[in-house]
């Protein structure tokens, strides 16, 4: 009988270590504060501590439960959050980053839940913004959305396995308004290539009433997404696309990669959100970046990069273009902490968004009262 009872106990520990083995749930997230100075936001300088200048302040949960046969069952959640004041990013949403649960398979993974854009995930990597150079870095506004300044609600998607190097995606959203399907609702595609030292990705993303859909905003608000006046003006179209294409090759400690997106809003004066100016018609914004990042050593990089955005004519008005430098370098404390120093400068000319003298305006950051800014950040981020 005594045997038997080890037997039997035996076998339940093993059951449960296997079980165990099978499933899994990950703490991680990055905390990421320093102090940024602004040489103009409203016309006076501007010195203060910044939460998330190289990557946002977050943390979460993922994990992944195996099914057999090659199939698990996989999710994510994840919040975004200011260290210096505790409080919740992405308009105070609990998981406002990412919420999702899904499949994968042998041949992909099938998400379910609110997501990031293709855009964001196959192009944004070869931005200096999102790769190295933090947010005060990302194209005007993050109009293109390479830095995931909006996500995807109610969203499936569906990114295959690697093949060889080849990976393809798609996302659909349902705009969630009864009676009509199309209302708020988004669909992309993608496609992202590695192969030894070279990379490239392009994305196309489709979006029905931007305003209310993903920028956060009313029919009479602009959303809280919008985080620029290169584009703000344009918050009344009924869609809007993002083409996007992104490369980089790398050679000894060297790193060269670009990006070129074409943003288009179309039908403004749609009522998705305000139009003070009356706008009608598209709106376009054509941005090119070249980046350049060496690794001197292990734990020491550094990079520059150059932006430039123009902005076609609306209504009549000349349009806009802005020109950007970002210059600074990263150190490495260890494996998951590190240092870091950046400058980044804007110029601007021409008419922006709202039908104003254009002035510079780095992303996430307010606007300068005059066509020229400059921004420097030092800081300490920690990843766990």
């Amino acid at each position: 009988m005594k045997r038997a009872h080890l037997f039997i106990s035996l076998t339940c520990c093993a059951a449960a270590a296997t079980a165990h083995a099978q499933s899994s749930v990950t703490l991680y997230g990055i905390i990421d504060n320093g102090l940024f100075y602004t040489s103009n936001q409203g016309g006076s300088p501007a010195y203060q501590m910044q939460s998330g200048t190289l990557s946002a302040s977050r943390f979460g949960l993922k994990g992944r439960e195996d099914l057999g046969g090659g199939f698990a069952t996989v999710f994510a959640l994840e919040n975004g959050f200011n260290v210096n004041s505790g409080k919740a990013g992405q308009s105070g949403r609990l998981f406002g980053r990412q919420s999702w649960v899904g499949i994968a398979s042998p041949v992909g993974a099938l998400t379910l839940g609110r997501q990031y854009d293709l855009a964001t995930d196959f192009v944004g990597p070869f931005e200096s913004g999102y790769a190295w150079s933090g947010g005060p870095g990302t194209q005007p506004g993050d109009h293109n959305n390479f830095n995931g300044s909006f996500r995807l609600n109610n969203a499936l998607k569906f990114v295959s396995v690697d093949m060889s190097g080849l990976k393809i995606g798609a996302t659909y959203s349902l705009g969630g308004v009864p009676g009509s399907p199309s209302s708020n609702s988004t669909w992309g595609i993608g496609v992202t290539y590695a192969a030894g030292p070279f990379a490239a990705a392009g994305t196309l993303s489709h979006i029905n009433s931007p305003n209310t859909s993903v920028f956060d905003g009313t029919p009479t608000t602009v959303g809280a997404n919008v985080s620029g006046l290169s584009f703000s003006g344009f918050a009344s179209a009924r869609t809007l696309q993002i083409a996007a294409l992104g490369a980089s090759v790398k050679f000894g400690g060297s790193t060269i990669g670009g990006t070129y997106s074409n943003t288009v809003f179309r039908n403004l004066g749609s009522g998705s959100g305000p139009n003070p100016e009356g706008y009608q018609g598209t709106a376009v914004l054509n941005s090119f970046e070249l980046n350049y990042r060496y690794q001197f050593t292990p734990a020491l990089t550094a990079g520059t990069a150059f932006i430039y955005t123009r902005v076609n004519s609306v209504g009549g008005a000349p349009g806009a273009n802005y020109r950007q430098v970002n210059l600074g370098t990263d150190y490495l404390l260890s494996k998951r902490t590190d240092v870091y120093l950046f400058g980044y400068g804007q110029s601007a000319s021409g008419t922006n968004s709202v039908g104003q003298a254009a002035v510079a305006q780095l992303a996430f950051t307010a606007a300068s009262s005059s066509n020229r800014q400059l921004g420097i950040a030092a800081g300490l981020r920690h990843r766990f």
